[in-house]
């Protein structure tokens, strides 16, 4: 019975319309996002499973529904974007504070200076750590021997619009570095550095200072933000049309149904 019940499965698979197929996974990404925007707003919990992420992800709405039995799309997405606006405030604060980090590192010599050689003894630290063969290249055998990372480089449990564009696994980095190609040599990815350190070099004269550096990731991380909360009220906007399965309106019975489901994408 078990095999005749994989297998029925399995032809269906094989006959499914594409765009079934496709919405699939659009609602599977769904979730995932929807997870990850509400684990940003709860950073103490590690994980959260049954029941508490059932029950306290409705209650995160309380104030959506408040004197609103039913809500529309264009306030969902609206509560949505309201409550981001802090948390990004938040998130650009705390950014700002490691790009000071960061330079401090870089700036081997402590002389408030970051030379092209300092910048670039870093990028061959990075390089090294993603080239696990130690082959001189980073490709799908790296990958192989890299495994799954589950965070971005930013922190978040998956790529959100608002994450920083910098690469957290392999994949991210071949298509970062790779300008189209399957693979990253070092050169590929030291060209790149050359042209981010001079970028950042606002005086052209070959020496980085710290607040070159630092208004210069905060100018990428406001292009990112801008661009990103954007897309994250396009992604609002498909998460009511799963939460609400067609109709116009939703309850914060809908959002219980949801949160069940959204349970299953945290396991």
């Amino acid at each position: 019975m078990k095999k005749l019940a994989l297998l029925i499965v399995t032809l269906t698979a094989m006959t499914s319309p594409v765009s079934t197929i496709a919405e699939t996974a659009a609602q599977t990404n769904v979730y995932q996002q929807a997870y990850a925007l509400y684990m940003l707003y709860h950073p103490s919990k590690k994980d959260q499973t049954t029941p508490s992420l059932s029950k306290q992800y409705p209650q995160d709405y309380a104030e959506l529904f408040k004197g609103n039995k039913k809500v529309t799309q264009q306030q969902f997405v609206q509560f949505e974007q309201s409550r981001l606006e802090p948390l990004l405030k938040q998130r650009r604060e705390m950014s700002e504070k490691q790009a000071h980090i960061r330079f401090g590192i870089l700036d081997n010599n402590k002389d408030k200076k970051l030379t092209l050689k300092e910048f670039q003894e870093t990028g061959l630290k990075t390089f090294n750590e993603f080239d696990k063969n130690e082959d001189g290249l980073i490709n799908a055998e790296d990958a192989k021997l890299s495994g799954k990372s589950n965070t971005t480089h930013d922190g978040f449990r998956m790529k959100l619009p608002i994450s920083m564009p910098m690469p957290s696994n392999t994949q991210e980095f071949i298509a970062q570095y790779g300008q189209g190609k399957s693979y990253v040599t070092l050169g590929d990815y030291l060209t790149a550095r050359d042209k981010q350190y001079f970028a950042t070099d606002a005086n052209g004269d070959h020496i980085v200072t710290e607040k070159e550096y630092v208004d210069e990731f905060m100018q990428r991380f406001d292009q990112n933000i801008a661009s990103g909360k954007i897309k994250m009220q396009e992604s609002a906007a498909q998460q009511f049309q799963v939460i609400s399965q067609g109709k116009t309106s939703i309850r914060m019975t809908d959002l219980q149904q949801f949160a069940k489901k959204l349970d299953q994408v945290a396991k």
